[in-house]
């Protein structure tokens, strides 16, 4: 059987400073990867390449703004410098906003398009050429499960689902080069960033939706971990949603759960 090892391997994990970027790469430095952590953020990047290292992995943190061709092509150069290749590219960098149709102007229309979905163009874009030459690879773009419900705003919306199209037409092209290509949805995840959120009355409602509960980081990380390992070498084109039931079911209530059927039909 196929396993998650990563011992020689080389993945990035853009945003890789913070929340579920900074789990999917202790998640990976864990299984044995070099682990590369840009983020706009560069000391939280840091924070995270030390703390693995500290613990005996490898890992580098640069600062890079991956809507920038030019920080992502240094990126690319960066890594293949320190360890010669690129096994897995996680598309994690997001942005988020809420607001309505008519309270989203053009320009917040743009930076949130920009960040959450041309950023995966532009990274699989520059990382792809490596991957070929070595003749596979992974490549794993971060979508929500907000793609698949519309809770947020529509560029938001936009901007995941776009990203699930994305993942499904890329997994084609690169097919015949050995490089998967699959999307993750996670669900609601308490971070940093969401922490006022769920420790509110919001929060409590959300989690008894959430058939599983809100998720940590760490309860996620493991999936992005497996779709990037030779385990998942058969999967391509996907979109996998963690979201601990959230879209698949509803929770109406108790009385309802309990509720006699069989009553209701005399």
């Amino acid at each position: 059987m196929k396993s998650v090892n990563f011992t020689n391997r080389v993945v990035i994990v853009t945003g890789g400073g913070m929340g579920l970027g900074k789990a999917y790469c202790e998640a990976f430095a864990d299984e044995g990867a070099a682990v590369v952590c840009p983020d706009v953020n560069v000391e939280a990047a840091s924070e995270v390449a030390e703390g693995i290292k500290g613990k005996g992995g490898k890992a580098l943190a640069l600062r890079c703004d991956v809507t920038r061709p030019e920080d992502i092509a240094r990126l690319v150069e960066t890594t293949t410098k320190a360890f010669g290749r690129i096994d897995a590219l996680v598309n994690n960098v997001g942005f988020m906003f809420r607001a309505g149709l008519l309270d989203t102007t053009e320009e917040l229309w743009d930076k949130l398009l920009s960040i959450n979905l041309k950023s995966v163009f532009l990274v699989s874009r520059a990382v792809a050429p490596t991957m070929i030459r070595q003749k596979g690879g992974k490549i794993l773009n971060v979508s929500s499960l907000i793609a698949l419900s519309g809770i947020v705003s529509t560029a938001y919306t936009a901007a995941k689902a776009g990203i699930i199209g994305m993942t499904r037409y890329l997994a084609l092209e690169l097919a015949p080069h050995r490089i998967n290509v699959n999307c993750l949805a996670p669900g609601f995840v308490r971070t940093p960033a969401t922490g006022p959120l769920h420790s509110g009355p919001i929060g409590k409602r959300i989690n008894d939706m959430v058939p599983l509960g809100v998720a940590s980081p760490e309860q996620v990380a493991p999936v992005a971990v497996f779709l990037c390992s030779s385990g998942a070498d058969y999967i391509t084109g996907q979109c996998i949603v963690a979201d601990g039931g959230f879209t698949s079911t509803r929770n109406v209530g108790e009385d309802f759960m309990k509720m006699d059927v069989h009553k209701l039909a005399e």
